[in-house]
Formats: C-alpha cells, sequence, structure tokens
C-alpha cells in the first residue's frame, strides 16, 4: 500500500513529481552549458580550423567520460547496440559538430541559434510517429509559437550571414534532432551517462585523421583560446550532454527540446559581451516571442504532471 506525505499526496506522485521537476532543471542548466559553445567557438577559429575545435573539444569530452568508465559507473554496451551507437554517434557528435562549428564561423551567434532551437518540432513530430509521445494542444501551441520567433531572427535577417552557413546549420539541426530522439529507447537499457559516453567516443572516433593537424595548433595556440575549448569539452560536451540525456529519459523528447528555445537568448547576451555583437532589434522581439512560447509548453507539462 503506497505511503502518503503530509500534504495528503501520495509519496508514489509526490517522488514523480519531484523527479519531473529535477529533470526540467538538468535540461535548463545543460542550455546554459551549451550557449557557452556558440561564442567559444567563434572566438577559437581565430586559432583552430573547424576539424580542430571539433576534434579538440570532443577528445577533451572523451577523457571526461572515460573517468567515469574506470570508476565504474558503466560497462561496454551490447554488441547487439553496437551499430546502432554507431550511427547516432555519427549523427549527433560527427555531423552534427562539424557542421555547428562550420556555420557558426558563417552566421552571427544569435541568429545561429535560433536555427539550431528549430529541432524541437523535427523531435516532436519523430516522437510522435516512432517514440508514440503525443503532446497536448497547448504544447504544440507553444512550439508554433516559439517556431515564430525562431522565422522572425532567422529567415527575416539581412546580409549578417553566408547562406552556406544557415544550410550547415539547418542540417546540423535535424542531425541533431534524430540523435535526440532514437537515443531515448537505449535508456531501458543504459543509464544516461552511460550512452552519453558511448555516442562520444563512437563520434569522436572518424574525426581522429584530424589529430596531427590538431596537435600542431593546439601547440602554437596561446593559452586562452586552448582554455576555452577545453572548457567546451568538459562544461558543453561534457556535462551539458550528460544533464540534457538524464532530462531525456525521464520527459518527454518534444517537452525536453523546447528548452532549446532558450538557448538563443543566452547564447546572444554572451556572444554581447564576449564578442561585441549587437543584437537587432529583430533578435530581441523574436525572444521575447520564443518565451511566451516556451511558458506555454512548461504550463503543459505542469498540467501533464499534475
Amino acid at each position: 500500500m503506497p505511503g502518503w506525505n503530509n500534504t495528503g499526496t501520495p509519496e508514489k506522485l509526490t517522488n514523480e513529481n519531484s523527479h519531473k521537476y529535477t529533470a526540467l532543471g538538468a535540461a535548463f542548466l545543460a542550455i546554459i552549458l551549451w550557449a557557452f559553445a556558440f561564442p567559444a567557438s567563434r572566438a577559437a577559429l581565430a586559432y583552430f580550423s573547424v576539424e580542430q575545435i571539433t576534434l579538440y573539444r570532443h577528445v577533451v569530452a572523451c577523457l571526461f567520460y572515460l573517468g567515469f568508465f574506470v570508476a565504474g559507473r558503466f560497462s561496454f554496451p551490447a554488441k547487439r547496440d553496437l551499430k546502432f551507437i554507431l550511427i547516432l554517434g555519427l549523427l549527433g557528435i560527427t555531423t552534427y559538430q562539424m557542421l555547428f562549428v562550420f556555420g557558426m564561423g558563417k552566421v552571427q551567434g544569435g541568429a545561429a541559434a535560433m536555427i539550431i532551437t528549430a529541432n524541437p518540432v523535427v523531435v516532436a513530430l519523430l516522437a510522435r510517429f516512432f517514440l508514440s509521445e503525443k503532446l497536448s494542444r497547448t504544447a504544440w501551441s507553444g512550439i508554433t509559437l516559439s517556431m515564430a520567433g525562431v522565422a522572425i531572427i532567422s529567415f527575416f535577417k539581412g546580409t549578417d550571414g553566408e547562406p552556406i552557413g544557415y544550410l550547415a546549420l539547418i542540417i546540423a539541426a535535424i542531425s541533431i534532432s534524430v540523435y535526440f530522439t532514437f537515443q531515448k529507447p537505449f535508456f531501458v537499457s543504459y543509464s544516461p551517462l552511460a550512452m552519453t559516453s558511448f555516442t562520444c567516443f563512437a563520434g569522436t572516433l572518424p574525426m581522429l585523421v584530424f589529430l596531427p593537424g590538431t596537435v600542431e595548433s593546439v601547440l602554437a595556440a596561446p593559452l586562452t583560446p586552448n582554455l576555452w575549448i577545453v572548457a567546451m569539452g568538459i562544461l558543453s560536451s561534457g556535462m551539458g550532454f550528460y544533464l540534457w540525456f538524464f532530462a531525456l529519459s525521464r520527459l518527454k523528447a518534444g517537452v525536453v527540446t523546447s528548452f532549446l528555445f532558450l538557448q538563443p537568448l543566452f547564447v546572444t547576451a554572451l556572444s554581447y559581451f564576449w564578442l561585441g555583437e549587437v543584437p537587432e532589434h529583430k533578435t530581441l522581439l523574436g525572444g521575447l516571442v520564443v518565451l511566451c512560447g516556451l511558458g506555454l509548453i512548461l504550463r503543459a507539462q505542469i498540467k501533464d504532471t499534475g
């Protein structure tokens, strides 16, 4: 017979609600850590190539995860799952990260973040058809409103970015959407930490072809840009992805990815203070619309939580 807390609510329900709020907090923190990677990548491009930044930060992330493996927090995956893990790693790490850094060199940080955050719609659709996850009308209204904010900033921009940069970021957004969605079923067998580690290892392996040139750039570059990339590896690629998949393992994929709509706000602020990129009025207006949409999504999630 389930116990009851002093508010008259079953303890099981209270614990479930607590876990959901913890997951929401993890997703929020992951967005903050990921936002750091946008201006950091742009700043590091003065000393490293796209390929070198991508490899460098993920080697650091792999070392971060390797520590947990050595400590016995997870073991090797089952042989039957290796090919799927490899595909997910190639999409979510290799393809996404390479195109992400390339696009960041062609498009302003705030606008780039807006394009990347279009993927909640793709994730919600994929989760609906492949994972049987349904979102309420309120949640879909929030996603639609947030996408309107994305459109205000991304699709009505002037000449502050190159078309090839926008194309790269759009493909990157699709790749990361597939990565997020189809990793979720594996949480039945593996912890979020294990799956994050497996896909990071798998996605980093193909990039080792850039290792010789990367080592040369690491030795030639000043200490500061090296520290930027190390920080990206530990915070954005390491802790950020772990927190994200922790949230994804406990909430609907469409709800978790809706937090990506917040990312441009953090990126725009960091790009302003770090790189001196002054946001346009369209960016601020679009950001306000995005926040309104996210509010609807969170309202739907809280209502669903009870």
